[in-house]
């Protein structure tokens, strides 16, 4: 496709920091909506932007070296030890960078006397717009994408990165389009007055982590790049699994004592329906 938008001999603008930074700005528009609906102070997240911005950028770097560690380490010498530091090779994972951002900022609300499942439900809706955003960009880099198909909508890509070279499924769109629709559908949920006062703080957050994960658990029987494997398994479909039980099971055990106190609502206002 188009990985490059601009090209001289001492910059390289790539399509996919494009989309990446349309993601961000977006994100971070979402992030001060959402806060001031839901009467979260701005103020707590601004003063700790850096620190999740620095862990979020170390976790996304870290993962992805320790996936292609044979890549940065085919060789001991200082010019492949420097090469961790080039953040410009665009070697980010985007499960490090999402696990190390969870894990600082519920440490941070901690810290700071915050409720963390409040946060969880103005940040996932704005992650996953980013993410939507984010999976534009992979579309015109040519990476995360599919395995051959003959479905109609296979796309041919004309990138040497990319090892087929028959139509192949356009998993980046597929992404996009769940993402999408996700949010959306998160943004409605927190807008509907009947769960807006019955729930717990986070059912939103958690309810987009869980429905996310499961769509990329579902990509990943599609997808065809090659990606670090544990006894023959993509990583990216353990970590989609282990998203999935784990949200999963917090939905559980915290809303589950809820689901039933509404439905003991629910029953006894219809019995006083009747009564009437």
């Amino acid at each position: 496709m188009y990985p490059v938008i601009f090209q001289s001999e001492y910059f390289t603008l790539n399509t996919i920091w494009i989309f990446i930074g349309l993601g961000i700005i977006t994100g971070v528009y979402s992030i001060i909506k959402f806060s001031l609906k839901n009467g979260l102070k701005l103020q707590f997240l601004s003063e700790n932007s850096w620190k999740l911005f620095l862990f979020t950028l170390i976790g996304a770097r870290l993962v992805n070296i320790l996936l292609n560690f044979t890549t940065y380490f085919y060789e001991f010498s200082i010019q492949n030890f420097l090469q961790i530091f080039y953040i410009w090779d665009k070697g980010f994972n985007l499960w490090g960078g999402l696990l190390a951002f969870l894990f600082s900022f519920y440490y941070i609300c901690k810290e700071s006397d915050q409720d963390f499942f409040k946060w969880l439900d103005v940040l996932t809706p704005s992650a996953i717009i980013l993410l939507a955003i984010s999976h534009l960009g992979e579309f015109f880099e040519g990476i995360a994408y599919g395995k051959p198909t003959s479905l109609p909508w296979g796309v041919n890509f004309e990138n040497f990165q990319i090892k087929y070279t028959v139509p192949i499924h356009p998993t980046q769109i597929y992404a996009f389009l769940y993402a999408a629709s996700i949010a959306f559908a998160l943004i409605i949920l927190s807008k509907t007055k009947r769960i807006a006062t019955l729930q717990k703080a986070g059912f939103v957050g958690l309810s987009g982590i869980f429905a996310y994960n499961l769509f990329r658990l579902l990509e990943e029987f599609v997808r065809g790049d090659d990606v670090f494997e544990i006894f023959g398994i993509r990583s990216t479909t353990i970590i989609s699994l282990l998203s999935i039980i784990i949200a999963g099971v917090i939905l559980y055990l915290r809303y589950n004592t809820t689901a039933k106190k509404l439905k003991l609502k629910f029953i006894k206002h219809g019995n006083n329906q009747k009564h009437r």
